[in-house]
């Protein structure tokens, strides 16, 4: 029996109007789809959601200088857009939302996401931070990145580094491991 594929369903936020999607995904979703499912052995499907098919998520004000109260605010917002959805295609376990914003939330934080979880929100101003928080969805911490990758152009930090400076397109072997631990549990 092959695994589930898991799914991340990016919402884009209303101030993302007129972004180029092909580019979305090529900058920020494709690197992270390939890496997820070598490091799982499950396929990552991206699924783009547009505004107006989401329109409580579409225009959630995600700018908050109280992360707790909003991750709240946004978890309440995302179970009201799938109380109205056809809860067949709802999975729980395996299923990931992500907010995809132009803006970060504030002046010291680009993105937020539970830990295990399912949910996240994400800027657009580092085109590492949407990977970061789907990483801290599929279980990766800070406290197991990694300082010293080496790629072609220099040493840098892993992806899950707390700061968006300098960082590779790469998960440290600890994550990999933590990513595949936590989707293990899943069929």
């Amino acid at each position: 029996m092959s695994k589930r594929p898991i799914k991340l369903n990016v919402f884009l936020h209303e101030d993302l109007k007129g972004i180029n999607e092909d580019l979305l995904h090529q900058d920020y979703f494709d690197w992270l789809a390939d890496t997820v499912s070598r490091i799982s052995g499950r396929t990552m499907d991206v699924n783009l959601i547009q505004p107006s098919d989401a329109l409580t998520l579409s225009s959630f004000n995600y700018k908050s200088d109280n992360i707790e109260r909003l991750m709240d605010k946004f978890q309440d917002a995302l179970l009201t857009h799938l109380g109205n959805q056809d809860r067949t295609t709802y999975d729980a376990s395996i299923d990931l939302y992500l907010l995809l914003t132009r803006d970060d939330i504030n002046k010291t934080t680009l993105g937020v996401a539970q830990q295990p979880g399912v949910m996240g929100i994400a800027s657009i101003t580092s085109k590492l931070t949407a990977s970061h928080e789907v990483g801290h969805m599929l279980n990766a911490a800070h406290e197991d990145s990694d300082e010293n990758v080496s790629t072609y152009y220099g040493t840098y930090k892993s992806i899950m580094y707390k700061t968006a400076r300098k960082s590779a397109f790469t998960f440290s072997k600890k994550n990999e491991e933590n990513i595949r631990n936590y989707l293990n549990q899943y069929p």
